[in-house]
């Protein structure tokens, strides 16, 4: 391989293998010398991996402190930090526990103007310190990595990294920031977009390369902006053969991952297909493991069907022993208009993780979401895009159970081919190699 490109990365979360976006950085950049890695974020969080520990932190209390007058710099360098709880600052553990509830209260009501506030603190705080810029020219990038996002302060980050050095920049998206092939009533909501996709459009003009994460995605993409969007799958390793197993007299169905974006609603008409299924005796029960908290209502809807078991938030290191111990793994989009159009070019991560695990796949979702699409145009488990059906299908799978094998060991194979990580990332590293002599 060539010289390893020294790679500046720009998140939002803090860098967190407990998460989806922290979980792919460290996916990505799994090979890197720690030397030769660096991350600005923007959470009063505490990152979490084994890969980076060089770190500059701007957050919304930090630009609050300076707007008082508390501090001069809105920002703060910091390497590697201990993560067990006795070692967290209590004052750095209480705010990474409330700015999480306040995030997720936003992501789930999506108050724009509240989200606009936030903006406007980002705007007139000044955050673009002496500090920052040394940070940057100590660390000399070669490339800036970004995810893309739909913060604009995010963007100006972006631009203010590229104008203080010389580093090409590499454009990651994962979600559809782009299109207007959404649906809302809120003007506030169209405002925002419009406002988003000036952005989305000169953050990717000004990146040296643009990947996404599914090929429904480049596609799109591709069309809108008139060039080349590389594809850049999630991986794993796929380093073991999958071996015999005995399946449960019970069926056990795992699903591991959020249940925002409307997914919740899907996860409750399979509880409800369940309890039809099990009305004579109980052939298979659903276990759901998230690190989102569940409406009372929602929580109470599920385990009135008796077919549910809430295990509520895991470490990822627990994941691969979770989905060895299931027979069956669910993947669901939401069917609401809405969440369906937001969602309808993302690919969920967990799949990659699904596909290592060599076990059936029951999906259910839109017939136009990209992650759907990619699972049946590849013949990849069980796909459901008509609630309709949703009984009849999930009945089927759960009566061939001689099949679970076979059908685990396909899906594991698909996996190997198309995102193993020998592959997938020694393509990733030879460009970003590349992009640096440019």
């Amino acid at each position: 391989m060539k010289k390893q490109p020294k790679v500046l990365v720009l998140s939002r979360d803090s860098w967190n293998t407990t998460n989806n976006s922290g979980n792919t950085l460290s996916n990505l950049f799994q090979n890197w010398e720690t030397l030769n890695i660096a991350n600005i974020y923007c959470r009063d969080e505490v990152p979490n991996n084994t890969i980076c520990s060089n770190y500059y932190k701007i957050s919304e209390s930090l630009l609050i402190k300076k707007m008082l007058g508390k501090i001069n710099v809105a920002g703060e360098k910091h390497g590697a930090i201990s993560t067990t709880n006795s070692s967290i600052n209590p004052e750095q553990l209480r705010l990474q526990n409330s700015e999480r509830k306040i995030y997720d209260f936003f992501r789930k009501n999506r108050w724009h103007l509240f989200l606009w506030l936030r903006e406007l603190l980002w705007k007139i705080v000044n955050w673009k310190s002496k500090e920052l810029e040394q940070f940057i020219s100590d660390f000399q990038p070669d490339i800036i990595y970004s995810p893309s996002y739909d913060s604009f302060y995010m963007h100006t980050l972006l631009y203010f990294v590229k104008k203080n050095s010389a580093a090409k920049v590499v454009y990651f998206h994962c979600d559809d920031l782009v299109t207007y092939r959404q649906h809302s009533y809120s003007p506030f909501y169209w405002v925002n977009r419009f406002i988003l996709r000036k952005y989305m459009d000169k953050s990717i003009q000004l990146a040296d390369k643009n990947y996404c994460i599914i090929d429904e995605q480049a596609s799109v993409y591709e069309s809108i902006y008139k060039m080349k969007f590389d594809l850049l799958y999630k991986t794993g390793t796929f380093n073991w053969q999958p071996k015999e197993k005995k399946y449960q007299q019970v069926i056990k169905i795992v699903y591991t991952g959020n249940i925002i974006y409307g997914r919740i609603h899907t996860i409750i008409a399979i509880a409800k297909a369940l309890k039809q299924i099990n009305s004579n005796n109980k052939k298979a029960e659903l276990y759901i493991y998230t690190a989102n908290t569940i409406e009372q209502k929602y929580c109470d809807e599920l385990q009135s069907t008796n077919s549910v078991q809430l295990k509520g938030k895991v470490s990822y290191d627990e994941i691969p022993n979770i989905l060895n111990s299931a027979d069956v793994l669910l993947h669901v989009e939401s069917f609401e208009k809405q969440q369906k159009l937001a969602t309808s070019l993302s690919f969920s991560t967990k799949l990659v993780d699904y596909f290592e695990a060599s076990k059936p796949i029951f999906a259910i979702g839109w017939n136009k979401a990209a992650s759907i699409k990619y699972l049946k145009n590849n013949s990849i488990g069980t796909v459901a895009s008509n609630p309709k059906n949703v009984i009849k299908e999930l009945a089927n799978l759960l009566e061939n159970q001689d099949s679970f094998e076979a059908m685990g060991n396909a899906i594991w194979q698909f996996g190997k081919e198309r995102h193993n990580s020998n592959k997938v990332l020694t393509k990733f590293e030879n460009q970003l190699a590349e992009l640096r002599l440019l």
